[in-house]
């Protein structure tokens, strides 16, 4: 039972990458079908007025987070932003993967007393042959830290799972051996540590169960008000946790002595994108953005509405959103935000955007154009943003030989994350902060 329970628990979580290689009845993927539409302006104020210099920038910024807490991913409440954390180092040290790695294995307490509650246990891998402190890349996983890599050492925490054939509540349960190293090869674990960083991750549904009907079962409770039971138009989504979870994460590496504390890449596939780049948004301790197909509501454009659009999202995930998200289903071109404004929040800081040719229920050419865009705001902060605005062949990044702050690239493909994304995420990474192997 307990295998079937956790296999059909992935089937659910990867529902959402099916639908993007079976798109629904209907779907047009002609770009020449694509009607005329106007970008929102990441420099121009609310009331029409223009973002002039560097120094109008923050005002801006400040406008546009509250635009996607309003409108997509609700806010963040104020109390779990100053909740008591406590750290349980689990597993310090271990040797691990033959020899060339570290393994740490830490649980985060959202409570400085209850252990009972939810918590997030963070996976650390440090490459063992490092010195100095070690930059590292963090991302969710979609099933429990054992499927990263094929490592017996890996604790089996529990996962969220429904039984198979019913509409009952998700429990938890021990995930089977067998689901070690099932997603090896998204996650490349072993070539991040080869290339001198350190590794972290955490499973997302200890933060927030990635079903429609079990708000009560993550986070989001702890901050409801006295006498509050459900969610309120601008409460935070499961998106709006999962970016805060992995700011929880950060406030643990940045007491650990092993990891450089200015040196955090974020990563993130499809949902898991889309939290990477809120988090990102929102906490500028993420130093480099590495987002794959995010999406809508992730980096793509609604106004091109160019595959997946508002009311697939609202019906089929609604629980990732604020209730607010529901009003724009059918008025892509209203909504206040957009990818655009999405990776510009990003700037100045160093974002790589990866699409993939088969990919086209995220849009591939919206996230490229809204790359182009956002670096008008990072050449108004004085950095290099996107080198090219013609859309490039597939396999080749655009890529210069100095220094830039934004990439992208379409690789051959579909919807997933390879070798191919992460070798190109790490030659990033030395690019900005020198090659470390």
């Amino acid at each position: 039972m307990m295998r079937r329970t956790l296999a059909l628990a992935v089937l659910l979580a990867t529902v959402p990458s099916l639908a993007h290689a079976q798109m629904p009845a209907g779907y047009d993927p002609d770009e020449s079908h694509i009607q005329p539409y106007t970008l929102l302006d990441p420099l121009t104020f609310s009331d029409g007025s223009r973002v002039n210099t560097a120094a109008d920038w923050p005002r801006r910024r400040t406008e546009l987070l509250r635009l996607f807490e309003q409108n997509v991913y609700g806010r963040t409440p104020e109390a779990a932003k100053h909740i008591p954390l406590r750290f349980h180092v689990d597993e310090a040290d271990t040797p691990a993967l033959g020899g060339k790695a570290l393994r740490r294995q830490i649980t985060v307490y959202f409570s400085a007393r209850r252990e009972d509650g939810p918590k997030e246990h963070l996976l650390l891998y440090l490459p063992a042959n490092a010195h100095g402190p070690i930059p590292v890349v963090i991302g969710l996983n979609f099933f429990g830290n054992q499927t990263v890599l094929a490592d017996p050492g890996i604790r089996l925490n529990p996962v969220w799972a429904r039984a198979q054939h019913t509409t009952g509540p998700a429990h938890l349960e021990t995930p089977a051996e067998s689901t070690r190293g099932m997603q090896t090869q998204e996650w490349q674990v072993e070539k991040v540590l080869a290339r001198g960083y350190a590794f972290a991750t955490i499973y997302c549904g200890d933060i927030d169960p990635d079903f429609t009907d079990s708000i009560q079962l993550g986070v989001r409770p702890l901050f409801y008000a006295p006498g509050q039971t459900a969610p309120a138009a601008e409460d935070w989504g499961a998106l709006g946790t999962w970016a805060w979870g992995l700011s929880r994460a950060v406030d643990y590496l940045q007491t650990d002595r092993h990891v450089a504390p200015h040196r955090i890449a974020v990563t993130g596939h499809s949902r898991l994108g889309k939290a990477a780049d809120w988090a990102a948004a929102q906490d500028p301790r993420f130093a480099i953005i590495l987002s794959t197909e995010s999406g809508k509501a992730g980096q793509s454009l609604y106004r091109r509405r160019y595959g997946e659009d508002i009311r697939h999202l609202e019906h089929s995930f609604p629980h990732w959103f604020c209730q607010n998200y529901a009003k724009w289903v059918g008025r892509e071109t209203e909504i206040p935000v957009d990818g655009n404004l999405m990776l510009s929040l990003l700037a100045p800081r160093p974002v790589y955007v990866a699409s993939a040719k088969d990919d086209l229920w995220s849009d591939p050419r919206g996230e490229f154009l809204s790359a182009v865009d956002a670096s008008r705001v990072y050449r108004l902060l004085g950095h290099q943003g996107l080198v090219t605005t013609e859309f490039p062949p597939v396999d080749h990044p655009v890529d210069t030989p100095v220094q830039h702050d934004v990439a992208y690239h379409i690789r051959t493909g579909k919807h997933d994350v390879t070798a191919y994304d992460w070798d190109q995420y790490l030659s990033f990474l030395d690019l900005h902060w020198g090659r470390r192997q």
